[in-house]
């Protein structure tokens, strides 16, 4: 009984991490910035920045496909789907060098989550497979994403009550250098990423979570009832 509790419990650490990270990496997509932007009735957004005849830096207002492409490309870069970061074009770089040097340890981030995630697959893998050695490979993903959903669950109710502070925490123990902070009336970064962004997007990857997560226990849990009903007539 110990054995199959541990197991649970690593599962649904393991459940957890591959999920949200793979998630993540879903959410990041254009789709889902266009998504957000509809939702928040946002067409289009000012950008600081300069031109061949005047390079001093002046609120320009962009349309969505333009600042789309800018994330696109971003995202591309963090991800690790492309070696190089949106590249400035006219006189006046678009994003500033803290900006490029943050977006930089971003990356670094999200590489070591998609190689956390992989080896949370693997150790996920492992206990399933290791629990259907003794038939218990149903009950173990029910128990396992049930509890994995409790999780983010907790932390989204958390988040809904106090979504600044714990953002502001989540940069604190991945940025510890500390060069996340810009000043909002001259970072284009921020233009690019405003709060209805981050906001929507950690709702999309929660309530998406949750959602797979209960699938799973469901799936399993009629699995097990249709194990329960079979049976081998007498001869």
């Amino acid at each position: 009984m110990k054995s199959h509790r541990v197991d649970v419990a690593v599962f649904a650490i393991a459940f957890t991490v591959f999920g949200l990270v793979a998630l993540a990496l879903a959410w990041s997509g254009d789709w889902a910035y266009a998504a957000l932007a509809d939702l928040n009735g946002v067409a289009q957004t000012s950008f600081l920045l300069g031109t061949a005849l005047d390079p001093r830096r002046v609120e320009t207002p962009l349309d969505l496909a333009m600042v789309i492409s800018w994330h696109h490309s971003w995202a591309a870069y963090v991800t690790g789907v492309s070696p190089i970061p949106p590249i400035s074009w006219g006189p006046d770089p678009i994003f500033s060098n803290d900006e490029y040097l943050h977006m930089a340890d971003v990356r670094g981030v999200f590489r070591g989550a998609e190689v956390a995630a992989a080896v949370a697959l693997f150790v996920a893998a492992y206990r399933v497979v290791r629990a259907g050695r003794r038939g218990a490979a149903l009950s173990l993903v029910r128990a396992g994403a049930l509890i994995a959903a409790a999780i983010v669950a907790l932390i989204g109710v958390v988040a809904v009550f106090a979504f600044d502070p714990l953002f502001l925490l989540f940069h604190e123990l991945f940025f510890p250098q500390g060069n996340f902070v810009f000043d909002p009336a001259m970072s284009n970064l921020l233009r690019l990423y405003p709060e209805w962004y981050w906001q929507g997007i950690t709702a999309g990857v929660g309530v998406s979570f949750i959602a797979v997560a209960l699938v799973a226990a469901a799936a399993a849990h009629i699995a097990l009832g249709w194990g329960s009903n079979t049976y081998t007539r007498a001869a």
